[in-house]
């Protein structure tokens, strides 16, 4: 079983500065860098009156691929 890991396009990690090395794990929003040890929860956003957003992720509603 393999799990889905999403990299993210010209990101640049915070500890060792390495560009398109920083991934986001789907299941449990940890963000990590590939080639460090660098690692945090994905940040939760919040709205003028410090609620939380919603983020949907359209991957969630497509249907199976044929």
């Amino acid at each position: 079983m393999s799990k889905f890991v999403q990299f993210i396009a010209g990101a640049v990690c915070p500890s060792c500065k390495a560009q398109d090395t920083i991934a986001i794990n789907a299941k449990d929003d940890l963000i990590y860098c590939a080639k460090c040890d660098f690692t945090e929860r994905r940040p939760i956003a919040k709205t003028p009156n410090n609620q939380a957003i919603n983020v949907i992720n359209i991957e969630d509603f497509r249907g199976p691929k044929s």
